[in-house]
């Protein structure tokens, strides 16, 4: 058996790993919000309406953020349908989605339902069919204490202290000709700019993420980026990515090992993106450097025709409830590796989305079911901590071709069987190691080569793998795809385990020693 290695010298680091880049993603689409994180309906529904099952489920993963209301649904949203005494709320059409909004989950239930599972908030603002105007109100709304008419507004719907909202995002996907309130990159920048400028006489201390190219595919893409940035690169701190991936024929020819290296492409884009940033910065003469926030990424590709995003004006519609299964809980892995690389310049990064809606989570009348990409999320969750370690991984490789949807992005390459992240603790002096075996046929040896010294104990292994990649997980079958332990051996400054193939799995490593 071929063994791979892979070097770690524990003083050469990437960055310090901020732990909002595993944030989640909340919007009004489907049976997310109804039925999914609010249901007062349900058997399982506390004092407030939310279901409890799923937030003790939320809340044990120890989301770091939480991105809300949308989304395309956030473009034709008034954030004042959504606060104050329900029995006023206007039920109204989503257009983005066809379906009925009822206005009975808005800002305050959403806040309040951050804290109770432990997240921190981030808002996207109305750019589509609102104004900079409504923006800045809903800062006030959120962030200033008391004797202002929409601070004092938020007293009266008994809400004494601000929520003190620290992220906020200037639009969603506003490059999407599918967006209400579509622009092209000037129209965008400028608005982006004059509500930057608005929000800020508000609150000078938020942090504000323009909206960047909906994905890769978009004729505009990168050209928007940098045409907007040019507007508005001063007034804001970051910009965002969005992506979603699929094993189509389109895409990978239905190829798994071109589908299992996907989380490429995301690589590609996070420093193309990062480029474009860095020359617009140049350009300007700024002294500010950009940081990107990923607040969208996921696989959907199967419940994605228009039925599955059609809610025939009904309120709650099921709507893109894609079913995951063993493969594409390999391909989260590799995301979250990628992510955990890139995180010198990604802070932020948000999985769309939590419950119901493309996600790890589904809720039914018997509970909460995860689904298989849930495992590899939450190995991220618990055990990505501290910095994330700079290591030189030499692995066998192979070829893949794909020629995507757009011709720069096409791939001719040789991927390697193994994908490695590793992030240290200091504080808490523990490492985890994230590795993805791309592999299909063949268990691959990996040995870990610690310099100077290697760990004391090993903590615990654990792997997601099985003898089918199609493999999913029912409320019927709930535990079809579900970690199994595996075998590390330790010996001073080695560490060695062999990952079955076709297989994600996570090491935790202990420094005892180091005390």
């Amino acid at each position: 058996m071929n063994t791979s290695r892979a070097v770690i010298d524990r003083s050469r680091y990437r960055s310090g790993l901020d732990r909002r880049l595993f944030g989640g993603f909340l919007e009004h689409l489907g049976r997310a919000v109804y039925g999914g994180v609010f249901d007062p309906s349900s058997r399982f529904a506390d004092a407030d309406g939310f279901r409890d099952d799923l937030l003790q489920v939320v809340r044990q993963m120890d989301v770091p953020l939480m991105r809300y209301p949308g989304g395309n649904f956030v473009s034709g949203y008034n954030w004042l349908d959504g606060v104050g005494p329900k029995e006023n709320r206007p039920a109204r059409l989503d257009k983005a989605w066809n379906s009925t909004e009822t206005n009975q989950f808005g800002t305050d239930e959403f806040i309040n339902w951050c804290k109770l599972i432990g997240s921190e908030p981030m808002l996207v603002f109305n750019l589509g069919t609102n104004t900079p105007e409504m923006a800045a109100a809903y800062v006030e709304y959120c962030n200033i204490g008391k004797g202002t008419h929409w601070s004092d507004l938020r007293r009266e719907h008994g809400v004494a202290d601000p929520y003190d909202v620290r992220y906020w995002c200037l639009g969603n996907e506003l490059d999407g000709p599918w967006q209400q309130g579509h622009m092209n990159s000037a129209e965008y920048g400028d608005v982006a700019l004059e509500t930057a400028r608005l929000v800020r006489a508000v609150d000078p201390t938020v942090q504000l993420i323009a909206a960047g190219s909906s994905n890769t595919e978009l004729p505009t893409y990168g050209t928007w980026d940098r045409e907007i940035l040019e507007r508005c690169y001063d007034q804001v701190d970051a910009i965002s990515l969005h992506n979603y991936y699929g094993n189509t024929s389109e895409l990978t020819g239905q190829s798994t090992p071109r589908f299992l290296a996907m989380n490429l492409d995301m690589e590609r884009q996070i420093r193309h993106i990062a480029d474009i940033c860095d020359s617009v910065q140049k350009q300007l003469g700024s002294r500010k450097k950009l940081w990107l926030a990923f607040d969208e990424w996921n696989i959907w590709y199967r419940a994605r025709t228009p039925a599955d995003m059609d809610g025939r004006e009904q309120v709650a519609p099921p709507l893109l409830e894609e079913p995951y299964n063993l493969e594409d809980a390999l391909l989260t892995g590799g995301f979250i590796n990628t992510l955990l690389r890139e995180s010198n310049r990604v802070r932020i990064g948000c999985l769309a989305q939590i419950v119901n809606v493309i996600a790890p989570l589904m809720t039914g009348d018997q509970g909460v079911q995860k689904q298989p990409t849930y495992y590899p999320y939450l190995w991220a969750l618990k055990h990505a901590r501290g910095k994330v370690l700079d290591i030189r991984v030499e692995s066998e490789t192979y070829p893949i071709e794909g020629a995507g949807l757009r011709p720069d992005f096409a791939i001719d390459a040789q991927v390697p069987y193994l994908d490695v992240a590793m992030t240290l603790d200091e504080q808490r002096t523990e490492a985890s190691v994230f590795m993805l075996n791309r592999d299909l046929e063949n268990a691959r040896e990996l040995e870990l080569d610690f310099q100077p010294t290697g760990p004391s104990r090993i903590i615990s292994c654990d792997t997601l793998t099985g003898p089918d990649l199609k493999a999913v997980n029912t409320f019927e079958n709930p535990d079809r795809v579900v970690p199994q332990s595996l075998q590390a051996v330790s010996n001073g400054q080695k560490t060695r385990l062999k990952l079955p193939p076709a297989s994600y799995s996570v090491l935790r490593l202990a420094f005892d020693n180091d005390r």
